[in-house]
């Protein structure tokens, strides 16, 4: 059974998902982060070893979001496809295709190197930032100026903590990074590392485990 975790800001629900991904509930918007897909065909292209599969298994699982929300928006915070285009941008315009009466909106990140035209023929707007309802919505956050005000929900850092067991036990999960100001993605990606976080006191981490959102 999947676990999820409802969270309230700026007084809109979001719900954590132990996919690594939000859903915004008054907008009806999937929101996602740092797919990465083409990585582990870009590595092979370029001989190093990778993994066949990661880049449809990461659009099924999408693809499960979309079935069981049904949003009326998908929101992409950067990062979608890894490299240039190869045959693994196909698999996600069958995706793209299926979903095609769905907004779908991508905040450009730095790996968002394709030509327009590929967006374009996907069906997917792409711009630098979104705000909205008091929201800003940035790959990086970063690049959000101190004035702007608005809480921040981006990706980018593929955030993750590392758990200590009895011994040297140790284990390193995904987790959503949040305080007051704004709210870290988890990389959706399964092929994408992680990058261990340590919070400071007025951050709240949510790690994903076994299906489960869990507030630490």
């Amino acid at each position: 059974m999947q676990h999820s975790v409802s969270i309230k800001l700026s007084g809109q629900v979001l719900e954590l998902l132990p996919e690594k991904a939000i859903f915004w509930k008054h907008t009806q918007t999937l929101i996602v982060s740092d797919l990465h897909l083409g990585k582990a065909g870009h590595f092979r292209k370029s001989g190093i070893p990778a993994p066949t599969g990661i880049n449809q298994k990461n659009i099924v699982r999408l693809d499960a979001l979309m079935q069981r929300y049904k949003p009326k928006r998908l929101l992409m915070l950067g990062d979608l496809f890894h490299s240039d285009a190869n045959r693994e941008w196909l698999e996600f315009e069958r995706f793209t295709n299926k979903w095609s009466t769905i907004e779908m909106l991508l905040i450009r990140g730095n790996h968002d190197c394709l030509h327009p035209s590929f967006y374009d023929a996907a069906g997917i707007t792409s711009v630098d930032a979104l705000e909205e309802s008091g929201f800003l919505f940035l790959h990086d956050a970063n690049d959000a100026s101190a004035s702007d005000g608005a809480i921040i929900f981006s990706g980018h850092v593929h955030p993750g903590i590392k758990l200590r067991g009895k011994g040297r036990q140790s284990l390193r999960l995904p987790c959503f990074l949040m305080s007051g100001k704004q709210i870290i993605l988890p990389a959706f990606g399964e092929f994408t590392g992680l990058h261990v976080v340590k919070p400071k006191p007025d951050e709240q981490i949510y790690v994903v485990a076994e299906n489960k959102v869990i507030p630490l």
